[in-house]
């Protein structure tokens, strides 16, 4: 017994010790408590450039902020005052100004967007990287944000040049080192023959795996293959067409032959493998950008898990970046590294959030839409126009949807309550939300469930006190529709913790924190009782 006494402390340390048992997500209390604190710290704290701006305002917009908040707003206005001669001086600016404004509202802001991306265009490096003005090489920390601005605005339908796309990818595949890492300014051979590069770092490493990553799937070399429609399904009509909830339906990709795929995997293996051999939590804390450095991982590794189809919803990296910013999270919320405090703190937040894998999920439409943000995941479905890849449009069918809600019993609509993806409404008029509304009111309950499901699709802050009322629904079928609706609608994809068995205290619990989110974005809407 004695023995086993001794023991004890001993396996207590080490089961308190385990990974499992810390592990963290963007919705865990700890983390959450770090992101507000963060932001807290944001709201009365700026930065002098347009970037630094634009990245403040995506930390705001991730989190679900409204678009009329102040910083948010800072940054549109910085946006639309920038001149033509001014736009393209600054590669970080003008590729986090994209980003921005795409992940804000691409329709709204299409033509501003146009502006930044001709700019990005023009910059590019005759070698295909992106740089320094008075320097002719490419540098690989510029590249990585031009790289995702072109992910970006191939999301709502501005299809970059696919030469540009080729050009830059090539480029990391010369400039990769022979040891699997990048280097800051990358040192181009011309040729397949890599060469020893300069400067070499974990923070170089991420942000060239994630570029060759995103390029990569931009050409539909990365992540899992486009699925061609069944021919049954084309001849249904668009509001009851099934949205396939795998990411191989939806992935957009541009048509090209200039970049050998086998090249390409073979580059990211290696990568990986230096990424195994040298990552550690000593390696993010010892770096002086680490949280420039920690967004970047964050980016590289969404799109790794974009590429094996598989997410990992509590990873090594995410656990040690929480770590580090828990320990070095000044008390007014703020973190300070050579990025300076704003922007080492939206840098932070943003990786806290696990901004680009909500970027992904929005994209790819899991569990919502078809084809994510306005774009179809059947390209052939789209034509370029301008430069710019849109898809054809068509009549809503949503009078159909309004028809079948009035009936029940009708088999229609037994079908679309069996099938969570098969309602899509495309827009509504004014008038056809009016009677959603009405009927997640006082219709039935399988009509009250499609109302929301409907209503969620909208993406519109103006229909959350519809969800509100719909949490208090006695059919929980609705419930678990209206909760869906909110985290869709807010980008707050972890909600509220609200289990599908839940309990009546879990489901107020959970009513409670969604209405005092909404005070946050809208503090003058009125709720419904």
């Amino acid at each position: 017994m004695a023995g086993i006494a001794r023991c004890c402390p001993l396996l207590i340390a080490v089961l308190l010790a385990s990974p499992e048992a810390w592990a963290v997500t963007p919705e865990s209390p700890e983390v959450r408590a770090l992101i507000e604190k963060g932001l807290k710290y944001l709201e009365n704290n700026s930065d002098d450039r347009l970037g630094g701006k634009c990245l403040i305002a995506l930390a705001f917009h991730k989190e679900g902020a409204s678009p009329d908040h102040p910083r948010i707003q800072e940054a549109l206005k910085a946006c639309k005052g920038t001149s033509s001669q001014k736009i393209g001086e600054d590669v970080y600016s003008n590729g986090l100004a994209i980003i921005f404004l795409a992940e804000l509202d691409g329709t709204k802001n299409r033509d501003l967007i146009a502006r930044f991306a001709g700019a990005m265009v023009q910059k590019q490096k005759p070698n295909g990287g992106w740089g320094y003005k008075k320097s002719q090489r490419g540098d690989t920390s510029q590249t990585q944000y031009a790289a995702l601005s072109y992910w970006e605005l191939l999301q709502i339908g501005m299809a970059p040049k696919v030469q540009s796309v080729e050009s830059c990818v090539n480029w990391l595949l010369r400039t990769q080192d022979p040891s699997g890492a990048w280097g800051y300014q990358g040192k181009d051979p011309k040729g397949s023959q890599r060469v020893k590069q300069a400067r070499t770092s974990l923070s170089m490493l991420a942000a060239g795996m994630g570029s060759t990553m995103i390029l990569g799937n931009l050409l539909g070399l990365t992540g899992p293959e486009a699925n061609a429609e069944s021919s049954q399904e084309e001849k249904k009509p668009s509001a009851l067409q099934r949205a396939d909830l795998s990411a191989k339906k939806k992935i957009r990709k541009l048509s090209g032959t200039g970049v050998d795929r086998q090249r390409l995997l073979e580059a990211i293996s290696k990568g990986q493998a230096w990424y195994d051999k040298n990552f550690n939590q000593k390696s993010i804390e010892s770096w002086e950008h680490y949280c420039y450095l920690l967004y970047s991982i964050e980016r590289y590794k969404s799109f790794e898990e974009l590429m094996a189809s598989d997410t990992v919803e509590e990873p090594d990296w995410y656990q040690k970046g929480f770590e580090v910013l828990k320990n070095k999270q000044a008390d007014d919320g703020s973190w300070d590294a050579e990025s300076g405090k704003p922007c080492s703190t939206a840098f932070a937040v943003l990786f806290l959030l696990r901004s680009t894998q909500k970027s992904i999920k929005a994209s790819l439409g899991q569990g919502t839409l078809v084809g994510g943000r306005g774009l179809s995941g059947d390209l052939s479905k789209m034509k370029l126009k301008q430069g710019r890849l849109v898809t054809e449009q068509k009549p809503t069918e949503i009078d159909a949807l309004l028809g079948m809600l009035g009936d029940d019993d009708n088999e229609a609509l037994e079908s679309l309550l069996s099938n969570s993806a098969a309602v899509q409404v495309g827009n509504a008029s004014p008038e056809e939300a009016r009677r959603l509304q009405q009927i997640v009111k006082s219709g039935a309950a399988g009509a009250r469930l499609l109302s929301v499901r409907a209503l969620a699709q909208l993406r519109d802050l103006d229909y959350v006190p519809t969800f509100l009322y719909a949490m208090t629904d006695p059919d929980k079928r609705v419930v678990r529709e209206a909760r869906d609706g909110l985290r869709f609608v807010s980008r707050r994809f972890g909600g509220y913790g609200l289990p599908d068995n839940f309990t009546d205290a879990e489901r107020f619990d959970a009513l409670d924190r969604w209405k005092s989110w909404y005070r946050q974005v809208r503090p003058d809407a009125p709720l419904l009782p």
